[in-house]
């Protein structure tokens, strides 16, 4: 794995504003994979990325309970939160597969959760948390073909 990208966010706007700087970079089929502690910025950066992708920020939540919530936008996010799975079959149960045929990007926090199940190539965000709004974030392309 080589970094691509390497920041220090100072606080939830400066996330938000990565995540929309580099929503332009992503398109239909991507797979985006969100690694971090709870409180890591995961989350704000999902908001970042719909609001990039002209979708509604406020829409966003962690779908903690339902595994994932879609976003209608031109382009539509797809957003996963494993944190709760207790086994990769409750992700079949839900069509991770057809998720990741579709044409939308998919955000998946927690992705760690589910490694044998994603694919061979998605992006990945590694948050580290450094102080009280400080986050660490390793961006890499993931790609074992």
């Amino acid at each position: 794995m080589t970094v691509a990208l390497s920041i220090v966010s100072h606080s939830e706007e400066e996330t938000l504003a990565l995540a929309i700087k580099l929503s332009s970079s992503f398109q239909p089929g991507d797979v985006i994979v969100l690694k971090g502690p709870l409180g890591a910025g995961k989350t704000a950066f999902v908001r970042g990325l719909a609001t990039g992708m002209g979708i509604d920020e406020a829409l966003v939540n962690s779908p903690s309970y339902t595994f994932v919530n879609e976003y209608n936008g031109e382009t539509p996010l797809y957003h996963f939160d494993l944190y709760r799975l207790t086994s990769p079959d409750d992700l079949y149960e839900i069509g991770w597969d057809d998720y990741l045929t579709r044409q939308g990007v998919v955000v998946v926090e927690w992705g760690e959760r589910a490694d044998e199940l994603l694919p061979s190539r998605y992006y990945l965000l590694e948050f580290t948390i450094l102080g009280e709004t400080e986050r660490h974030i390793d961006i890499s392309l993931q790609d074992e073909q």
